[in-house]
């Protein structure tokens, strides 16, 4: 008895872990920001902006300043790429 009624805890306990959305954070583009590099084409000009998010690094490549076309992780020795970016409080918080 006491098994099924820690299961039916626990399992309770998942179910409503799982409902409650994640709280919405801003990350200006030029806080996390590691490296910049310009593709220039014929026609167009791409960014691809390599940020830190979390402690892992991504690769944003982007169109202009508002349009992000892709972002994928950033690899470096086959291994996803760790960074940091230094703590700052006076990043805005939603």
């Amino acid at each position: 008895m006491r098994k099924l009624i820690l299961t039916a805890v626990l399992a309770a306990a998942g179910t409503n872990a799982n409902t409650i959305p994640p709280a919405n954070r801003s990350l200006p583009l030029d806080r996390i920001s590691i490296e910049r590099i310009d593709l220039q084409g014929q026609i167009k000009t791409w960014n691809l902006n390599k940020v830190c998010i979390d402690g892992q690094a991504y690769l944003l490549l982007m169109k202009s300043l508002t349009e992000p076309v892709s972002i994928s992780p950033a690899f470096a020795d086959g291994k996803p790429e760790q960074c940091r970016i230094a703590a700052d409080e006076t990043l805005p918080r939603k």
